[in-house]
């Protein structure tokens, strides 16, 4: 189950813990490899909107899902603030079923439970459709292991690599599935030297 309360209290901040500007990875990515606006988004784990906000001032159609209502509340002020809108839903996104399909699902820092996560995968393959894309950075175990100071879980459960995202993935529609040691620039608890692991996944049928 998410941690919402938790969540709901870290958002209560004025600022924007995670900065406003977009998941730097998924912002080149969907560039490559997502048709162009007005194509549709799922954003999940959206937070305070940052990356949903993003995608909205460049035409596309957004949907920002996640647990927290502080998050939402404050993903749908920035999107007023840049003059487009959203649309937000409050999911906990363990038990989120995809109700329709979408030509991307963007997905940043988003940690699960080992219990947790196989279903996550499953339904971010289901919400999309055929020759859509799953595009998603996480910290991988050196974050912690390395002594990266940049953000995080603190817990070594929670870490995703690469072997695991290729067992749940299939093959012939992986893309991209590395290893990356990013600059990470948002906002406070994200900033400094990193280490996470990125997916371009594309559905074949």
């Amino acid at each position: 189950m998410a941690n919402t309360q938790f969540w709901n209290d870290r958002y209560r901040a004025d600022e924007y813990i995670y900065g406003t500007a977009p998941n730097d990875f998924l912002a080149r990515a969907a560039l490559e490899h997502v048709p162009d606006p007005p194509a549709e988004l799922i954003d999940l784990g959206a937070g305070e909107g940052r990356t949903a906000v993003f995608f909205a001032t460049r035409g596309y159609d957004v949907r920002a899902l996640d647990a927290s209502s502080v998050g939402l509340r404050k993903a749908n002020q920035l999107a007023a603030s840049r003059g487009v809108s959203i649309e937000t839903a409050e999911h906990d996104l363990t038990r989120w079923t995809p109700d329709v399909q979408v030509d991307a699902v963007l997905c940043s820092f988003l940690h699960f439970s080992p219990d947790d996560r196989p279903r996550l995968y499953r339904m971010m393959q289901q919400a999309v459709r055929p020759g859509g894309v799953v595009i998603a950075e996480w910290f991988r175990p050196e974050q912690i292991t390395g002594g990266y100071d940049s953000g995080g879980p603190p817990d070594l459960d929670l870490m995703i690599t690469a072997e695991e995202l290729r067992a749940h993935f299939p093959d012939r529609g992986l893309l991209h599935c590395a290893d990356a040691n990013p600059t990470l620039d948002e906002g406070a608890h994200h900033r400094g030297p990193a280490a996470t692991v990125r997916l371009v996944w594309r559905k074949k049928d």
